[in-house]
């Protein structure tokens, strides 16, 4: 920000002594000429002068100057860190030499007076090496991580000398102290003085230098700005010190809408441009009112003109400003600058102030300083280091650092009360586009009137440059949410907490009412809701009294609960639960697998729950098999949240439910549990193993691209099915390609090949009659059933055509149950389809006592001609 507003006057005064610079030009060798440790500095792309040094040093540079006599010096300055012995500036402002860092005599600010323990300005007197203090400042500290301020000295040709500083960076002077010394009368050099550590080399910015004669003010103050505090205070800010008495007259402010003059106007104590009126009338939330401003006069009785300004009391409600833009990982740069950043939008009429508000990265927590969001109209969030490469896109909040995990994090913005005032949890998967994954390219989002839908609000710019900072998103579209939120899921989390979640975030000025909840079996009302932030997809229940085992519990929605834009969850929607028991060998089984998915697809695993007992998927793994060592490898938890599943339930196991569910048809779309991580699960083998967490093996799939149907022309995309989830999960004649006609895969819904055909008296059973291996879905596969009362006997199936031909081995000498079951699906021993016609299934039994049984039984394998 440039202040250099005196040019215009200095016109009628010699120019040859005075200093005037803003580095606009991008140079510091000429016009005026600096000299000294030249290599150190540069003219960043902000128009400033700043260090750009590599190692510790002390580093100077001086210009001519001979103004000393009613002379005045200002300055601006930012110091990206808290000033130390060994880390501070001064700017001298008089000196008879042009080597600062030797003997000289002279004056200087300096920017972090350590002596004082305070870290402040002060000006000082130099003698040879000898320094004396003359003004000890109490306003400017620089103890902070970044220190931007402005600074004016005046003296007289008396040697009074007075300091001022505006502690903003603007140009609302308080003084800082007075001081007499009349030691050196004349002048030869003004310089910047640098003494810094490695990590402090390049954290020095300076800019708006002038030095030359006292500025003599005629222009009468303006009205900066008016802020609204409460329902009855409003402060108004002034573009210069107020004169008090002028500035305290009540009559001298007016507001219409019945407001009147204010009861009380008190000028700040502080800071002298600001004054403090309180009106006996509240405002009305959302009204915009007008106040009139007359006869405020300046320090130098320069009366102010008439002036009306518009402000409104508005209490900022949920959502009013949103994340709108994330730039994770700027690298490769595509068109922006290479650094990363947030991007914030107004969505109402109003100007919003967001001092003392947070933005949350990942964990880190960011402060807002006094700045305010103009309607309709964006904020760009990022680093010190970057704001001078984004001031030319617009608003900026610079904050000492700024970062954001590329492949995801959760970016929580709150008020000053801690409230949340929007949300982010953003993944790289969010992008959608693969290609603008690997950086360069934000995030935006589609539609900010539907600012909780996460991922299918937000994709990758579709900018030329990669992003949008500080203009409308390059995806910007309707994409309303008329979906009314669903009671998804309840879990328990000990006998007298219960967790629920939403397939939505809901509004938390509702989800934590207890009139909103029932739970049946005589618990009643809950004791206390606590929402879950920062989405509130979830709400912890403190129930009235325990709950017992072997009951199954139903929680009822017994009143208005909604999601973020007004959708109501729908009156009297349930959900059951239970306490949950150990779960052991074969009571959950794996159901289906897909591992070999398309080229932009996941891998999948569904599982099944046949047995008659409720259990909790958080004390479950999913894993591979490590078939050297005999043991569990590649171990990942299935739920890191309490997560329920009862008997016959399907559930599909997967790091992406989104994308598996764009792929596939699912008539059970709450059937998904999103794994933090899923294990490796190879193409053309692997094992797949549903374990507790004491690795208790509870099942363990062992699969092959052999056991495709290999009349397929690709396997890719093809999930492997169950027939039957009472057959064993090592028979791989109980495994089938999905069919075709359910899309070659049914994640979370009864397989497309299911076919548990019951056994009869009959010791040898072949259902269906006619079957067509055809991968349609529909009887393709033969069962070939068993009974018998004699355990241990072991089996040899083959199967011939109509003349007597062998053209399949099934099973050969395979120990038996007393009962089970084997599948054929009419491919030969020759990996080829068998021709239509008729077959005969020969079953030969023995037993170790050498009793042998045989069986002939007929199948029509049919087909479309």
């Amino acid at each position: 920000m440039k202040f250099l507003f005196f040019i215009g006057f200095l016109i009628s005064f010699s120019l040859h002594a005075q200093v005037v610079d803003d580095f606009a030009d991008g140079d510091f060798t000429n016009n005026p000429i600096w000299m000294g440790d030249v290599s150190h500095f540069e003219v960043n792309p902000s128009f400033q002068l700043h260090l750009n040094n590599t190692v510790p040093d002390t580093s100077v540079l001086t210009t001519a100057s001979t103004y000393i006599n009613n002379a005045q010096w200002e300055f601006w300055v930012k110091l990206s860190f808290a000033t130390s012995a060994n880390n501070h500036g001064r700017v001298y402002i008089v000196s008879d030499q042009s080597n600062l860092k030797g003997p000289l005599n002279g004056y200087f600010v300096q920017l972090g007076d350590i002596g004082d323990g305070k870290d402040s300005l002060s000006l000082f007197k130099q003698s040879g090496l000898t320094t004396t203090k003359i003004i000890a400042g109490t306003i400017v500290y620089t103890n902070n991580s970044t220190n931007t301020f402005r600074v004016k000295v005046t003296r007289d040709n008396l040697g009074n000398w007075n300091l001022y500083s505006d502690a903003s960076g603007g140009i609302n002077y308080t003084l800082e102290g007075s001081g007499f010394d009349n030691t050196f009368t004349s002048s030869a050099y003004i310089g910047f003085f640098c003494k810094y550590t490695v990590s402090n080399s390049t954290k020095f910015y300076f800019d708006d230098f002038y030095a030359g004669p006292i500025i003599v003010d005629i222009t009468p103050p303006t009205l900066t700005s008016l802020n609204v505090v409460s329902t009855t205070q409003l402060d108004v800010l002034f573009s210069e010190n107020v004169e008090t008495v002028s500035a305290q007259t009540v009559n001298n402010y007016s507001a219409n809408n019945g407001l009147g003059n204010p009861t009380t106007a008190i000028k700040d104590g502080l800071n002298g441009s600001l004054v403090h009126l309180t009106f006996a009338t509240p405002f009305t939330d959302g009204m915009i009112n007008s106040l009139t401003v007359t006869n405020v006069k300046d320090l130098n009785n320069n009366t102010i003109v008439s002036v009306s300004q518009n402000f409104v009391y508005y209490i900022i409600k949920e959502f009013d400003v949103v994340i709108n833009e994330i730039m994770a990982d700027p690298d490769p740069p595509i068109g922006l600058p290479n650094y990363e950043f947030a991007e914030l939008y107004n969505r109402t009429q109003f100007p919003l102030n967001l001092y003392n508000w947070t933005i949350t990265l990942g964990s880190t927590v960011k402060v807002f300083p006094a700045i305010t969001i103009l309607p309709d109209s964006f904020l760009i969030l990022t680093s010190t280091t970057a704001m001078p490469f984004f001031t030319s896109f617009g608003t900026v909040v610079d904050f000492s650092s700024f970062s954001l995990t590329n492949t995801g994090a959760d970016v929580v913005l709150k008020n000053e009360n801690g409230s949340i005032m929007s949300f982010v949890s953003y993944t790289d998967n969010w992008y959608i586009d693969n290609s603008k994954k690997d950086g360069g390219w934000s995030l935006e989002q589609i539609d900010p009137l539907n600012p909780c839908a996460g991922e299918t609000n937000w994709r990758a710019s579709a900018d030329a440059s990669g992003g949008t900072p500080g203009k409308l998103n390059s995806v910007n579209a309707l994409n309303h949410d008329q979906i009314a939120p669903q009671l998804l899921r309840v879990a328990v989390v000990n006998s007298t907490t219960i967790q629920t979640w939403f397939t939505e975030p809901l509004d938390s000025n509702y989800i934590n009412s207890v009139l909103n909840y029932s739970i049946d079996n005589s618990i009643g009302v809950p004791l206390s809701v606590n929402g879950v932030g920062p989405d509130y997809h979830s709400a912890v229940i403190n129930l009235a009294s325990p709950l017992q085992n072997n009951i199954i519990y139903k929680l009822t929605i017994t009143d208005t609960l909604k999601d973020c834009v007004g959708n109501i969850l729908a009156l009297n929607s349930s959900c059951r639960f239970a306490i949950p028991q150990a779960s052991t060998s074969g009571d959950i089984i794996v159901n289906e697998v897909l591992s070999n998915p398309n080229a932009d697809g996941v891998d999948f695993v569904e599982i099944y729950n046949k047995s008659d007992k409720v259990f909790d998927l958080k004390t479950l793994t999913l894993s591979s098999f490590d078939t050297i060592n005999q043991a569990l490898s590649d171990i990942n938890d299935i739920s890191a949240d309490n997560f329920l599943i009862f008997p016959m339930d399907y559930f599909v196991l997967t790091s992406e439910p989104a994308k598996v569910k764009q792929q596939y048809n699912s008539n059970n779309p709450n059937g998904f549990v999103q794994m933090a991580s899923m294990p490796t699960l190879n193409n053309d083998y692997g094992n797949v193993v549903i374990a507790n967490k004491s690795q208790l093996i509870i099942d363990h799939f062992t699969y092959t691209a052999s056991m495709q149907f290999p009349l397929l022309n690709s396997t890719s995309g093809v999930s492997l099915e169950r027939l039957c989830p009472q057959r064993p999960t090592t028979d791989i004649t109980n495994w089938h390609s999905a069919a075709e006609t359910a899309g070659f895969g049914t994640p979370g819904d009864k397989n497309s090949q299911y076919n548990c055909e019951l056994i009869t008296d009959d010791p040898i059973t072949v259902l269906p009659e006619i079957f067509s291996p055809d991968n349609d879905g529909i009887n393709d596969v033969l069962n070939i059933s068993y009974t018998s009362d004699v355990p241990g006997m072991v089996a040899t199936i083959s199967i011939y055509d109509a003349r007597g031909r062998m053209i399949r081995t099934l099973i050969k000498s395979e120990m038996l149950g007393t009962s089970g079951t084997f599948s054929w699906n009419g491919i030969t021993d020759d990996n080829e389809k068998a021709p239509i016609g008729i077959y005969i299934i020969y079953v030969e039994m023995f037993d170790l006592k050498g009793n042998t049984k045989h069986y002939k039984k007929t199948a029509v394998l049919g087909g479309k001609l």
